[in-house]
């Protein structure tokens, strides 16, 4: 009996926590902030709000209650993401269009499905292992909108004339001059490791099953690339060189006039989270696509690092560095230790690795068959998390995975080479 209770609190606690996060995100927002889509891959604030609690209330209360009734049959079309199983949705680049319900009422609509998910866990005489489950996905979903959220603001703030900010500025006192250092590399030998999720309480299928997998040898940069770098790459004719370029790529930032990262406003300026501040050329390069850094890679005669050979790095380092909870949201400078540094946190690494489902794959069942599995090609896979992430979110594992094209991405990458055993 205590051990059953121990479960319940355990869960109550994790679901509040995380609930609460989320409300704690969009406080210092308007409501018309949270109305607002600039993008069609930008959602508004309020439709994450109720997606998130579309999804425990489908998920949830929908197979594990008695008798649960929709709080509002309209919401299966308005707060489905991309669940053909379940009905049709309304479409995504419309969705700056749901004037109605109101922000209030979604705010509602959370307190409401909070209430009773809690009741469902308290009232329970029995948590199951597929109760478990499905709740563990709907945390690790949420957390994944949280970092969604902060994206998707930022950008509706860069479209806003005014520059507004979402948290207040910082007295920089890093050295905002130029500062050239040699970058460093560590050499990795040849080993064989366990790709893919090994006893963690919770992943999502797209970690399975593990596997072995060489690991041959190669060079990796102890630090991501710097502003300072990616100036250098600009100052080259980076971005007009043809021959750097994947073709793709080339007609990409052709086509939308693309020179330089994506928040930059000029080569001195750039807007966060915090505002407009003036580039730190210590930090890390942030908000570019995987054209622009495969191209960069070229420029140095290197090359991007595969999606295993920073899970084997990531493996054997500890889950620290700067998350969602430091309250930064922005990327922290690197330190000078001699390691491989913000393997974890900071900003996710693109991988060469295109995303592709391993080897004896098994999605989901049922709804939950359409969570990774149907977007397994034409991406790229991401690692390590980055500041806007909750680090009790993040794993060695953890495959993130965007397009291409993706730049309003809080990403940056290390270069690699390889070398002969």
């Amino acid at each position: 009996m205590h051990k059953n209770l121990s479960k319940k609190e355990l869960l109550i606690n994790k679901f509040t926590q995380v609930r609460n996060r989320t409300n704690l995100l969009v406080e210092k927002l308007t409501h018309e902030d949270m109305n607002i889509q600039t993008a069609q891959f930008v959602s508004p604030t309020k439709w994450h709000l109720a997606h998130t609690t579309w999804f425990f209330e489908k998920i949830i209360l929908k197979n594990f209650s008695k008798k649960y009734f929709n709080y509002d049959k309209n919401f299966d079309y308005l707060f489905n993401s991309y669940y053909n199983s379940i009905g049709k949705q309304h479409p995504r680049h419309k969705r700056g269009l749901i004037s109605r319900p109101s922000v209030e009422e979604i705010f509602r609509y959370r307190d409401d499905i909070d209430c009773k998910i809690l009741n469902l866990i308290s009232n329970a005489n029995q948590l199951n292992n597929r109760f478990i489950f499905s709740f563990n996905v709907a945390i690790n979903h949420e957390q994944q909108h949280q970092e969604l959220i902060l994206m998707d603001i930022q950008h509706v703030f860069f479209s806003n004339p005014i520059k507004p900010t979402y948290l207040e500025r910082k007295n920089n006192k890093k050295n905002l001059n130029k500062i050239k250092k040699v970058p460093k590399y560590n050499r990795v030998n040849s080993k064989v490791c366990f790709i893919g999720s090994e006893n963690e309480e919770f992943c999502f299928d797209n970690e399975k099953p593990k596997f072995e997998k060489e690991i041959l040898p190669f060079k990796i940069s102890q630090n991501t690339i710097t502003n300072y770098e990616w100036k250098e790459f600009m100052y080259d004719d980076g971005y007009k060189r043809s021959e750097l370029w994947l073709s793709d790529g080339f007609d990409f930032i052709q086509k939308n006039e693309i020179s330089k990262p994506f928040y930059w406003i000029d080569e001195n300026y750039h807007f966060t989270l915090r505002g407009t501040q003036k580039i730190c050329e210590t930090l890390p390069v942030t908000n570019i696509s995987f054209y622009e850094a495969n191209a960069f890679a070229k420029w140095k005669k290197k090359r991007l690092p595969t999606e295993f050979e920073i899970e084997s790095l990531l493996k054997n380092s500890n889950i620290k560095g700067n998350f969602q909870e430091s309250g930064n949201f922005e990327p922290s400078e690197n330190d000078d230790s001699s390691d491989i540094k913000n393997l974890y946190g900071n900003t996710w690494e693109w991988t060469s690795s295109h995303y592709l489902p391993y080897e004896s794959y098994k999605p989901w069942n049922e709804h939950l068959s359409e969570y990774n599995s149907k977007f397994m090609f034409n991406q790229l896979v991401l690692k390590g998390g980055s500041c806007l992430t909750p680090i009790s979110h993040i794993r060695a594992s953890y495959r993130n995975f965007f397009y291409p094209t993706d730049r309003w991405v809080c990403n940056s990458f290390r270069l690699a080479e390889s070398i002969e055993k």
